[in-house]
């Protein structure tokens, strides 16, 4: 007996990218195109999405199953539930030109369908955070049939020092502030997307498992991206550090929608100024220095030197 399948209650727009690629920044951008909800990143949404990838949920109850999640999610938004209002948090609707809608939903306490109403009659789109989910883009996509991706893409160089950094080569099962499915090997425990590749990711030291698991799951988005690329719209990180109207131009295109005025103050106050070539000078030393496989490294410097060939090619 399979879970029931409901429909989703309005159009979706996802976006996705590998863990500490920049998503927040740049869901805080692009909630300033019109008839664009302000972003929830969703948890119980990702845990369906890690255990369908990992093989112990079928498609069709996590298609079912995501649904039903995505739906809640939308409906506590457009009633004012749940509402993130922490000031110093990148998801707090504090963050968006209409943080004032979303106060007067939380106060005047409209529910059930009428509660909705202040979505689905303005014809808005609900903006939902994923992370590292393109591999299961046909289950997503069986769950939200029209749904469009927006996948933010980063220099693997500058993934895996942020991994490093923030201990993501141990703290899987260790870690109470680990909030991904983790999977249990009689050698040990290993995340999700690394369940079929257990053992060599159980082999390895700290850095060696961060650098594995950035060039797996890059290797898999490439491919998905390149079979999937009218579906897809990608955006890399550095244009948008350095040309932020470029890349909501881009978007906006890709949504068939516009800018409202208030995006250029948004992307003023989230400008960013930094020089990624000498900053990756230095993280290159600092992960060569941790890893014994310089095979595995050679293997991260090529694919970064193909971040940097995309990059160039959007320039053109």
């Amino acid at each position: 007996m399979n879970v029931f399948k409901h429909e989703i209650i309005n159009d979706i727009v996802i976006i996705d990218g590998l863990s500490r690629s920049g998503k927040f920044y740049l869901g805080k951008i692009i909630s300033g195109i019109q008839g664009l909800e302000y972003f929830i990143p969703n948890s119980e949404a990702e845990r369906i999405i890690q255990i369908n990838e990992a093989g112990t949920l079928t498609d069709h109850d996590a298609a079912s199953l995501l649904t039903v999640a995505i739906n809640e999610a939308i409906y506590s938004m457009a009633i004012g539930r749940n509402i993130n209002m922490r000031f110093d948090d990148g998801s707090s609707i504090l963050n968006s030109f209409e943080k004032d809608l979303y106060l007067r939903r939380q106060n005047t306490g409209s529910s059930g369908d009428n509660g909705l109403k202040t979505v689905t009659d303005n014809k808005r789109s609900s903006v939902i955070m994923l992370h590292q989910s393109l591999r299961t883009i046909d289950m997503i996509k069986s769950s939200m049939p029209k749904s469009k991706i927006i996948n933010l893409r980063r220099h693997p160089i500058d993934l895996v020092y942020s991994w490093i950094k923030r201990g993501w080569g141990s703290r899987y099962g260790s870690d109470s502030l680990s909030f991904d499915a983790v999977y249990e090997h009689e050698k040990g425990l290993v995340p999700y997307y690394a369940k079929e590749w257990a053992e060599d990711y159980l082999s390895s030291n700290d850095y060696e498992k961060v650098i594995k698991s950035i060039v797996y799951m890059t290797e898999e988005e490439s491919a998905v991206i390149t079979s999937k690329q009218y579906d897809i719209c990608c955006v890399y990180y550095d244009n948008l550090i350095e040309e932020p109207m470029h890349e909501v131009s881009k978007i906006c295109t890709f949504l068939n929608r516009l800018p409202h005025a208030s995006i250029y103050k948004t992307v003023e106050t989230e400008r960013r100024d930094t020089s990624f070539l000498s900053q990756r000078e230095m993280k290159m030393k600092y992960i060569s220095s941790g890893i014994q496989d310089k095979i595995l490294f050679k293997k991260l410097v090529n694919l970064g030197m193909i971040y940097e060939e995309n990059i160039n090619k959007e320039s053109e």
